[in-house]
């Protein structure tokens, strides 16, 4: 299933996957209903465990639901 979301930075839709693997902190953050800036610190603090592609970060969608069941002691 392909959902839209809204990229105010660079003005246009984005289609966003959701069986897609890795996502971008702009995903990252539409999927947990954050902020962009708060999204990127998440992953700067190893918060939420991602990586860079060089200076992209990417963050699996099993690493969020990981920090989810963590943040809301389900382990």
């Amino acid at each position: 299933m392909n959902n839209l979301f809204y990229n105010t930075t660079t003005q246009k839709h984005i289609a966003q996957n959701d069986s897609s693997a890795l996502m971008t902190p702009l995903e990252l953050a539409s999927y947990l209903g954050i902020g962009r800036n708060l999204a990127y610190q998440l992953l700067q603090d190893g918060e939420i465990a991602g990586f860079r592609i060089k200076k992209q970060w990417k963050v699996s969608r099993e690493a969020v639901d990981h920090y989810i069941a963590k943040k809301s002691q389900l382990i």
